[in-house]
């Protein structure tokens, strides 16, 4: 009886809408809000704070070991609670204007610690504790799981287990958020879905910058030495606080986008900040909602809690769901890409990524040959604010030289446990940091490149290679100046893919290489 009663409601609800929706989900729509489910969790409805704590361990707080990153980071936990408090106390008005002056401040000036967003946000939390326990949460999964990477002493094997007993501890809360891939669109369908990134275009860009900088690390840190990773965060930072914050995008950023390698290793761990973040645009969209009534607001937050829980897909498994697309238990992902949820318009491995447009995830974002299978990878870019997979070191330096700004290069070398890292400056002038390093670079046909364009961390290891390898015997270890210099420029068997960006009404292209 409750279902239909709030089905009947929703309906007359809808229907009364008025045209200055810009977002064209509530006005005129005819489809139902969606109904309370049968088993919801009997905590949703209890009071209290319930607040949960970090596992103990003596990598807690190993954040700090760079201070500009644990500063940002901190400074993430204020935006929402600051907006949430606006929009549940009858100030929308003012989103755009002085909230979103208060909100920037504090990120260009993060706090020196934890922000406790209770404090900021206390008219809310009276409203929607209950959401309040999801977030916090998961929040704390996304801290601890970066303190397990900063934190020194450790290999990156323990550095591994460790994030596995971190997600099965982080599992077995009620208030866990499944690591199944949600499907992206379906979630993103709803009555009210689009409502706040269409009424909120400023405020919102500074939630998905922030949500870019949650995503983006993890490759930052993941297999990398703690030495190594707070130069990266140089360039991150910067990119973060002066273009990322500020950017209009067509969907909030995806862990496997900003950090494919991480998310390989760990897909369903970036399956759960994706869904978290998908949670919070939920809660944005029904809170910005003027036609939905109190008691309205507060049943369809419970609901989006629901959809997202651990508990509400027990016994399912990804990669299933291709029977039934676009509900609630729909848990396909690219089979190129396990950590992330089906997109809008996705086919297979193809996918749309704002800015880069329409991309082959299976594919090397440069030449258009496809990855290598297997754990094994070639390298990365990150670069504009995007992170792409490539085959070799030829791609990745090519790749980034055409990019303006600065770069990040992550490539494999010969030793598993020594991942190289170049930076280029505003000029395109690389720093390594691996001292000795030499390059392999004998051209031959393309798809044949993650075989003959290598690095190797000394002259040694280069020589070890050609004695296994005899067709390379007159190879010449090439020195980061020279190898630098042979930039070949995008290849012939590129190809870009031309489709319609699916989240623009016109039809435009979205963007690409």
């Amino acid at each position: 009886m409750k279902s239909t009663f709030l089905s009947v409601l929703a309906l007359a609800v809808i229907s009364t809408a008025t045209a200055q929706d810009h977002g064209g989900h509530m006005g005129g729509m005819k489809s139902n809000l969606p109904t309370m489910p049968a088993d919801m969790p009997r905590w949703i409805n209890s009071p209290g704070a319930d607040h949960l704590f970090y596992k103990a361990a003596p990598y807690n707080w190993a954040i700090n070991r760079i201070p500009a990153f644990a500063r940002d980071m901190y400074g993430t936990g204020v935006g929402h609670a600051m907006a949430y408090e606006t929009l549940v106390t009858g100030r929308k008005d003012q989103l755009e204007t002085r909230i979103f002056d208060s909100i920037n401040r504090v990120l260009q000036n993060p706090p020196r610690n934890p922000v406790d967003e209770v404090a900021l946000s206390p008219t809310f939390f009276r409203k929607y504790g209950y959401l309040e326990k999801v977030f916090d949460w998961a929040h704390i999964l996304h801290f601890q799981t970066i303190d397990v990477f900063t934190h020194p002493g450790w290999t990156d094997a323990q550095k591994e287990a460790e994030i596995e007993k971190l997600w099965q501890f982080y599992s077995a809360q009620p208030y866990a958020i499944t690591g199944l891939p949600m499907n992206m669109e379906y979630l993103d369908s709803f009555p009210y879905s689009m409502r706040f990134r269409t009424n909120y275009p400023k405020v919102n860009a500074l939630f998905w910058g922030y949500h870019w900088l949650q995503t983006v690390n993890y490759d930052m840190l993941f297999r990398v030495p703690v030495q190594d990773q707070a130069a990266q965060y140089e360039v991150l930072g910067a990119q973060y606080r002066t273009t990322e914050l500020y950017k209009i995008r067509d969907f909030m950023p995806m862990t496997a986008e900003m950090s494919p390698r991480f998310a390989k290793r760990f897909p369903m761990i970036a399956n759960a900040f994706d869904n978290l973040h998908m949670l919070h645009d939920n809660v944005n969209d029904i809170l910005a909602s003027d036609e939905l009534s109190e008691s309205q607001k507060r049943d369809q937050v419970k609901i989006a809690i629901y959809r997202v829980l651990a508990s509400t897909h027990v016994d399912e498994e990804p990669g299933s769901g291709e029977d039934a697309p676009g509900t609630l238990h729909d848990h396909r992902h690219a089979p190129s890409t396990p950590g992330m949820g089906y997109m809008k318009g996705m086919e297979d491995d193809v996918m749309f990524m704002s800015g880069m447009g329409w991309m082959d995830m299976s594919a090397c974002a440069h030449c258009s040959i496809p990855l290598p299978d297997g754990p094994m990878w070639g390298a990365t870019v990150t670069a504009d604010g995007w992170t792409m997979m490539v085959r070799c070191l030829m791609c990745a330096r090519d790749m980034a030289a055409e990019t303006p700004g600065r770069a990040i290069i992550r490539a494999a070398t010969e030793d598993p446990s020594k991942i190289l890292i170049l930076i280029s400056d505003e000029e395109g002038n690389l720093t390594s940091n691996i001292p000795g390093v030499v390059f392999l670079e004998e051209f031959g046909e393309h798809p044949e490149c993650s075989a003959w364009s290598r690095a190797f961390t000394s002259k040694a290891a280069f020589e070890q290679f050609q004695k296994g390898n005899p067709e390379m015997k007159e190879a010449k270890p090439l020195s980061l100046e020279a190898w630098v210099q042979l930039n070949q420029g995008t290849p012939e068997t590129y190809r870009k893919i031309d489709k319609p960006n699916p989240y623009k009404s016109d039809g435009a292209n979205g963007g690409g290489k």
